[in-house]
Parts: structure tokens; sequence; C-alpha cells
């Protein structure tokens, strides 16, 4: 008897495990602590996130069965809209970089997955996507610039040895961004909200604190070796 399955479901599995092939099969995944030693291993953080993309899409697959309905235009959109940015993605982060391509991706994700079956607003979304990437790298500039100022400033003898360890500059970091976490929630985000553009706003935000939040847990803290790209200094 032949099996059925769901399209979409089935597809997102195969590109899963091709991934988890991928983080298997390549360097580009390798952290900066095995250099010197350290834990963890080189492709766990990666491997372990492609294993439960994968089990979680092939548990989908397996469950879901088609109900026998073609699938809506907007639910197509989407699904090529992913598949598309995934690709460049992939082919573009060491080019572009981490932060600004992860922030591209994942605010064009978060607003258009959010706003399923609303009336969108294109050029609100296109001016509050280019407001989320130009905050972000500035943000991210400026904590990356603090953290090696003061680590300048230790090696220097100006401030204590502490300031040199990649566990402070990390808690630092998060730091950082959680006050600007909270200063944009409070000031743009409330702003947007009530210009009817909270959609925008969430989108923004979720992305923001995402993307800057994931560069300093992996990064900083686990010594991850995300590509810099364009933001490179």
């Amino acid at each position: 008897m032949k099996l059925k399955v769901k399209t979409l479901p089935l597809v997102m599995t195969i590109l899963s495990g091709l991934y988890l092939i991928y983080v298997i099969s390549s360097e580009d995944t390798t952290l900066v602590a095995d250099a010197v030693g350290g834990d963890p291993g080189g492709k766990l953080i990666p491997s372990i996130i492609a294993v439960f993309l994968f089990l979680g899409f092939l548990y989908i697959t397996i469950k879901e069965r088609p109900d026998g309905k073609k699938m809506e235009k907007e639910s197509l959109v989407l699904f090529a809209v992913t598949f598309v940015l995934a690709l460049l993605y992939v082919l573009l982060t060491k080019t572009i970089g981490f932060v600004i391509l992860t922030t591209i991706v994942l605010y064009t994700l978060e607003y258009l997955y959010s706003t399923i079956g609303e009336k969108r607003k294109p050029l609100s979304a296109i001016l509050g996507g280019v407001g989320t990437l130009a905050i972000t790298a500035i943000v991210y500039t400026l904590m990356r610039l603090l953290t090696k100022t003061l680590g300048r400033m230790a090696r220097a003898g100006s401030l204590p040895s502490a300031f040199t360890s990649s566990t402070l500059n990390a808690v630092i970091s998060v730091v950082f961004v959680l006050v600007f976490i909270i200063l944009l929630y409070f000031t743009l985000h409330k702003l947007l909200k009530k210009k009817d553009l909270k959609r925008v706003g969430d989108a923004g935000l979720i992305t923001f604190s995402t993307v800057l939040l994931l560069y300093v847990v992996f990064k900083q803290f686990f010594l991850v070796a995300l590509a810099p790209g364009l933001l490179n200094f």
C-alpha cells in the first residue's frame, strides 16, 4: 500500500536531514574552544540542533496525513519564501555575516508568519526591517567596542585582569543587550504599537533580542566561530 504523507513536512524532513549531514561533514562548525582543548566538543551544539530539527519534522511527517485539501496559496508562498531564505542563508552567511543575515531572515519570517490572515503593510514592514537591521548592527558594534575596550584596558593594567576573561565579557554583553531590549520595549516598541504597527514592532524586538543573545551565547560563551561578514572590525 502506498504511504501518503504531506508534502511540506516531508520536504522539511529531507532538508533538515541534509543540514545534519552538512553539520557532520563541515569544518565550519568547529568551535574555537577545540583549539585550546576546551569544551563542549567541536560540533556538539549545531549537531544537537540539527538532530532535533530532523526528528521533529520526521515525527510530523509520519503522524500527519493529507486531508484531501490543497495547500492554500498563502501557505505555498510562505513555504517558498522560507525555502529561499534558508538557501540564501546557507550560501551567504560567510560573505554577509551572521548578525546581518540572521536579522534579515528572522525579521522577514517573524513578520510574515505573525501576520497570516491579516492585511499586511508592505512599506511599514520594509521600513521596520531596515530599522531593525540598523539598530541591531549599531548595538552589536557598540557591544563589541565595549568588550574590546575593556579587554584592552585590562591588558594595559588600567582595569583588573578579570576583564580579559571571555566569560566576563560575555556576561557584560548579555547585560548590555538586555538593557537595550528593555529600552527599546518601553520606547520604540510602544510608539509603534500606538501607531497601529504592533506586528512590525513585535517582529523587530524579537529579531533584535534573538540575534544578539544568540551571538553572545554561541560566540562569547561557547566560542563558536560565527562569520563576522560585513561587520568585521
